[in-house]
């Protein structure tokens, strides 16, 4: 099943499934639509007795609902969330009215107002949910498998991936970027330590770990999806290292230079998007003490 496109203010789409290959682990995959224009999908998963991440808050919650009051509330729920923003904890809240699962997150927030009112129009505003702070390694459900907390920052500061065994497959989150050469960022993204983490998430693929990406879902060829990655960035990054130590100090100029005219969409409303490509510059530039080329090394 697929998300309908058309002039639609919110897209309350879900479908909840469980594919052969991940062996009892349940597929939430969760679209948005802007006035039918722009549609981004979402997935987050179900292991066990474990939530990895929730989704946006704008998902159908009649279909959640439904589907949480066929669980077992009796069992131990828990939820651990890859990092703090709307698209990835936006089910927190009825995931733990309904069952009463612990929240665990490797981030804290005082409250979701950071989410700008065309994000709210898309995305949603969560509501505030009762959380702790990662507390150990390795989580273990209720039926065995183990769930190893693998720091992964960049996206941001505290972003966090799981990696579930024996199954060997890794939720990263938003540490695979959806575009092959990023441009935007949002406010507090460091793109450097994103790369490096995809480095390590390349170490994993390299090894046979399967990956499920919140915004690519069960990734098809692990190795080719992170390497395209990392060469994007590292193009980026060196492209910036360049023209800074050729003398160009202008976030605008290298911009211009490295990524073409802005895109009018980002380049008009970035902040109520939350994405900017100049952030992306100036992160890069700020880790200018490591010098030029070595920046993607």
């Amino acid at each position: 099943m697929k998300p309908k496109k058309g002039f639609k203010l919110k897209e309350r789409f879900l479908s909840i499934e469980k594919p052969e290959e991940l062996d009892d682990i349940t597929l939430f995959r969760y679209a948005g639509t802007f006035l039918g224009m722009w549609h981004i999908d979402g997935y987050f998963i179900l292991v066990d007795n474990i939530f990895i991440d929730s989704g946006n808050p704008n998902y159908s919650r009649e279909e959640m609902l439904a589907y949480l009051k066929t669980l077992d509330k009796d069992r131990n729920w828990m939820i651990l969330n890859t990092h703090m923003h709307e698209d990835h904890v936006g089910g927190n809240r009825l995931i733990q009215n309904e069952l009463g699962a612990e929240v665990y997150s490797p981030e804290s927030v005082r409250d979701f107002s950071f989410v700008s009112g065309m994000m709210d129009l898309f995305w949603g505003r969560p509501e505030m949910f009762r959380y702790n702070m990662l507390d150990r390694e390795v989580y273990t459900t209720d039926r065995g498998r183990k769930i190893e907390v693998i720091p992964a920052p960049g996206h941001s500061p505290d972003h966090t991936v799981y990696r579930i065994m024996p199954d060997n497959i890794i939720y990263s989150g938003d540490a695979i970027p959806v575009p092959g050469r990023k441009r935007y960022v949002t406010l507090g993204e460091d793109y450097v330590a994103e790369l490096q983490s995809l480095k390590k998430m390349m170490e994993y693929a390299q090894s046979g770990t399967q990956f499920i990406s919140a915004h690519h879902g069960v990734v098809k060829n692990s190795v080719k999806l992170i390497q395209t990655r990392i060469d994007g960035m590292s193009d980026v990054v060196n492209r910036v290292g360049e023209l800074a130590a050729a003398g160009v100090t202008s976030v605008e100029q290298i911009g211009l230079q490295v990524f073409g005219k802005p895109e009018f969409l980002y380049s008009k409303f970035g902040n109520q998007l939350r994405c900017r490509e100049d952030w992306a510059i100036q992160s890069i530039l700020d880790k200018l003490d490591c010098k030029g080329d070595d920046f993607a090394k």
